[in-house]
């Protein structure tokens, strides 16, 4: 985490968030597709270095996308942690339950795909702050 922390100086949050979400891509793909306990046990490195980024770095992303509301930024991701913890174990128990354990990796790899085109889609923070600048000089 360390690591990835002096990392995070060299590249923008933004880029990291999106190298966080291929890294999940290939670890739920990875379980999703395991047959055996040591591509499991394997697997984790992947998932600590997902939780590591994401963990490291969510807060400074969401500071850097509302720079002017410090403390709002820290609670749309505090509470937004905390919600997504509450859903996603209601969501893990509600979907092992009639479709079988394998079935929730299926579901994990689907919702960290569609995290990576939203992110994708987004423009970082000082393209969009470069335009406005554009366009209220004109």
């Amino acid at each position: 985490m360390i690591a990835l922390g002096a990392l995070g100086k060299k590249i923008s949050n933004h880029a990291f968030m999106i190298c966080g979400c291929f890294v999940a891509v290939s670890y739920y793909f990875i379980l999703g597709l395991s047959t055996h306990p040591w591509q499991l046990i394997a697997a984790q490195l992947l998932q600590a270095t997902f939780v590591a980024i994401v963990m490291g770095n969510g807060l400074s992303y969401f500071a850097k996308l509302l720079p002017h509301s410090p403390g709002l930024s820290t609670t749309i991701y505090s509470n937004g942690s905390n919600i997504g913890i509450l859903f996603g174990s209601l969501g893990f128990g509600i979907i092992a339950q009639y479709t079988g354990y394998r079935n929730v990796y299926w579901v994990c790899l689907t919702l960290v795909i569609s995290s990576l085109l939203i992110l994708w889609r987004i423009k970082p923070h000082k393209e969009v702050e470069t335009i406005i600048e554009l366009t209220v000089s004109e």
